[in-house]
């Protein structure tokens, strides 16, 4: 629970940061979320190297 409390209170500071400053905050968490997605796909990418790495020394 700690966590989702944490992140819900992170993404309310950030959307007040926003509102003082005049930024899009859909916009700005869009881009975090793009973020986040591209480097959960950068660390799947380096674990899929790893198994295949794996797979072709055990053909070997």
């Amino acid at each position: 629970m700690k966590i989702k409390e944490t992140k819900l209170s992170q993404l309310h500071e950030l959307n007040k940061i926003c509102d003082d400053n005049g930024v899009d905050f859909d916009s700005l968490k869009a881009l975090l979320d793009s973020l986040k997605t591209k480097k959960l796909l950068s660390k799947k990418n380096y674990h899929q190297q790893s198994i295949d790495d794996t797979i072709n020394k055990a053909i070997k």
